[in-house]
């Protein structure tokens, strides 16, 4: 039997695949595929991210060939109301893990994300937490991205060349959603993420307290910039 399944392993591993990925990699499992009450769009400023270990690890997005970003795509998340029907009472914030989804597939990601989605790994990692408790398919997850980016924007004109103080509320105007549906997340004075809260037709809507309650930012934040960036 060890032999048997040593044999399945290397040849699955010859052939670029790995048997019941998701299984081993993804938990705890809860909640059902397109059971949820609304969406959470975070937008990684890349700069942070790049500064931290997993940056240094990931030349795609933070080599020092790689262009300088702003705001780019971290996840699309399913989320619960605290107490809803779709959460069936049992405490968490979220669903991830989801069974009964089609295994990740690459050639399913739209060519709007390659420049606002970076790198096949972060791709298939959000896939197999988030977006098989959105919909069973691959194409249908990564096409709602792309939709909420369209309908909510990147902040794409704001692209410092130095490292910059700005308010919050200044911020927020940046994205075509009311301020009621974006909040931000920080290390200390700097930016990490925005959040923006989505209906499940991806409109914006004011974020419910458990979510806004991860905001953890001072009134005033610092935009780091990455090595890209050209004064």
């Amino acid at each position: 039997m060890k032999r048997t399944l040593l044999f399945v392993f290397v040849m699955a591993a010859l052939l670029g695949q790995t048997p019941q990925v998701r299984a081993e990699t993804c938990a705890p499992a809860r909640g059902s595929t397109g059971q949820f009450d609304y969406y959470l769009l975070s937008l990684s400023w890349s700069p942070s991210f790049c500064a931290t270990p997993a940056g240094a690890k990931n030349p795609d997005q933070c080599g020092t060939v790689a262009p300088a970003r702003g705001f780019v795509v971290h996840g699309l998340w399913p989320q619960y109301l605290p107490g809803s029907a779709s959460s069936r009472g049992g405490g968490a914030l979220w669903p991830q893990c989801c069974s009964g989804a089609e295994s990740f597939r690459p050639d399913a990601v739209p060519p709007q994300l390659d420049e606002l989605m970076i790198g096949t790994d972060l791709r298939r990692h959000e896939w197999n937490k988030h977006g098989v408790c959105a919909t069973p398919r691959t194409r249908d997850y990564f096409a709602s991205i792309v939709q909420a980016v369209q309908t909510v924007g990147t902040a794409a004109d704001l692209r410092p060349t130095a490292p910059v103080k700005i308010r919050v509320t200044d911020l927020k105007r940046y994205f075509l959603a009311p301020p009621q549906a974006i909040f931000p997340t920080c290390k200390g004075k700097t930016i990490s993420e925005v959040r923006i809260c989505l209906d499940r037709s991806l409109a914006p809507i004011a974020c419910p307290d458990s979510a806004s309650r991860s905001d953890n930012c001072p009134g005033t934040i610092v935009l780091p910039v990455g090595p890209g960036a050209q004064p």
